[in-house]
């Protein structure tokens, strides 16, 4: 089993925001801890409940990560929503393939900018699948 930084992060603790990354199973993504928007990815899934760690923002990363969101959400429609306790909000979550090609769309546009990655952020934190 891997040694993850942080502490465990009970799912009372957690309110999930929307999914970032989606591959048979829920890869990132978002939620509120302590009032802050974070951003959560898997670590390890080679064991029964998968384990996410949990990033912190700063406040201009949170600022960007919501207005992507917000665009995203916009072209797609709410199905990358997740409700409090981490399920889905509505349909079936494509992202990946629906982010490339809204990427693809913005470089037609000459809009796009790459994405940011919050991976090397400090760790606060982790929890398991179990708690989504």
């Amino acid at each position: 089993m891997k040694t993850i930084e942080g502490t465990e992060i009970k799912s009372s603790e957690l309110i999930f925001r929307w999914i970032d990354g989606y591959y048979d199973g829920i890869l990132s993504g978002f939620a509120i801890w302590r009032g802050r928007l974070c951003y959560f990815e898997i670590c390890d899934d080679t064991v029964h409940d998968r384990k996410f760690t949990v990033h912190s923002l700063s406040d201009e990363e949170a600022t960007r990560a919501i207005r992507e969101y917000e665009e995203f959400k916009a072209l797609h429609g709410d199905h990358i929503d997740l409700l409090p306790d981490g399920s889905y909000a509505g349909g079936t979550c494509h992202t990946t393939m629906e982010k490339a090609a809204a990427d693809g769309d913005a470089m037609a546009a000459g809009t796009w900018q790459p994405p940011v990655s919050f991976r090397l952020n400090p760790i606060v934190g982790w929890f398991t699948s179990a708690t989504l």
